[in-house]
């Protein structure tokens, strides 16, 4: 028998799956059981085998798949990665799910229906990716009569492969748990938008502080100048306007503390070594740059930006994440915010050289700098 393979989920407290068939009950009733953030469940119906994948999105939602087989399945820990990997691509390309500016998970749709073609091509990758054969599947031996189907055995994946193909011959449901539930993927994309959302407000915040000190200056000047009625005064004037003017200079201007560093490209935010960015840092750019640039937060090397895992913010709405070398992308994702698009692949002079383009679903490839469809 060919493996199907089922997405099923609860969004916001409604069942929805796809393809959607006579299966929806086994699922319905999976969601019930779930215990952990991350299980499979089997659930054998007949001569059939169900591995349904949950994970928990929040305490209304859930994401499961499920791959339906005909034979027990005995690698069980490369099942699972092969479930944590569609999910975390779902999260990263944003067809299925997406992650919200606060680091959230959210559902890109209230159906399966739209993302019909995604779903196919997670299919694929999930059968390829386990390979069915002789060497990775038993048999399903005949049903134990003297196990009610509706008794189920709990276990993780700790217990090892022995115990778990031994209950899976036994009995109709068993539950596997994992004890580590997180996916790395995710949790750094999801760290990366926080340490961002932390950052641009430590900037506005010192920002601020910044404006409301030279406000102060601003208004104190203003009274001193009302006080000019003699040649004396405008001594006194002169002379603490020019402690001001080394207070705001060494102060705010140019500040000794490594946390604030005029460049004359940008304003830099973080350490420095020989007056240079030196480490993670972020780059405030003027609304005039010539590149359009807003914000770049990420490593520096002797003043340059380079980076693995590095984030530039544009201003028209365009942002790149990956990695940069002597301020040029090399890697990563580019996102284009005027038709929704983006890329993901490397890059030659800040230009998508090899790589996908992709609209929801890839669009088109670049070869060397060559579109091709």
């Amino acid at each position: 028998m060919k493996p199907i393979v089922y997405f099923f989920g609860l969004i916001s407290g409604n069942f929805v799956s796809f393809p959607n068939d006579h299966t929806a009950d086994i699922f319905k009733t999976a969601f019930k059981k779930v215990k952990n953030e991350s299980q499979i469940i089997l659930h054998r119906k007949d001569n059939l085998l169900y591995y349904c994948y949950l994970r928990r999105i929040d305490n209304k939602s859930f994401f499961g798949i499920s791959l339906c087989l005909d034979c027990i399945y005995t690698d069980l820990n490369r099942l699972f990665g092969a479930f944590d990997n569609i999910f975390a691509d779902a999260v990263e390309k944003g067809n299925l799910l997406m992650m919200d500016e606060r680091g959230r998970l959210a559902w890109t749709s209230p159906d399966f229906s739209s993302n019909a073609v995604a779903i196919n091509e997670y299919s694929k990758n999930l059968i390829d990716k386990i390979t069915i054969s002789k060497k990775s599947t038993i048999e399903l031996p005949p049903v134990d009569f003297s196990i009610s189907i509706n008794d189920c055995i709990e276990l993780s994946l700790e217990n090892g492969k022995v115990e778990i193909l031994d209950a899976t011959k036994r009995y109709c449901n068993v539950y596997i748990a994992k004890t580590n539930s997180e996916i790395e993927r995710v949790t750094s994309f999801n760290n990366l938008l926080r340490f961002k959302d932390g950052i641009i407000e430590k900037i506005g915040n010192d920002l601020k502080a910044e404006q409301k000190r030279c406000s102060e200056l601003k208004s104190a000047n203003l009274k001193l100048k009302a006080k000019q009625k003699s040649i004396v005064w405008v001594s006194i004037f002169g002379i603490i306007s020019a402690i001001m003017f080394v207070i705001l200079y060494f102060k705010v201007i140019n500040p000794s503390e490594v946390t604030h560093y005029e460049t004359g490209e940008f304003i830099y935010y973080g350490p420095l070594k020989n007056k240079k960015p030196n480490g993670i840092g972020v780059a405030v750019y003027p609304v005039g740059d010539k590149d359009g640039r807003k914000y770049y937060i990420g490593n520096f090397t002797e003043g340059e930006r380079q980076d693995t895992a590095a984030i530039l913010f544009y201003q028209d709405g365009d942002y790149f994440y990956g990695a940069m070398e002597g301020d040029n992308w090399k890697e990563g994702l580019f996102y284009r915010r005027s038709d929704g698009t983006y890329f993901q692949g490397t890059f030659e002079n800040n230009q998508p050289y090899d790589g996908e383009w992709y609209d929801h679903v890839r669009k088109h490839s670049s070869v060397k700098g060559e579109v091709i469809y």
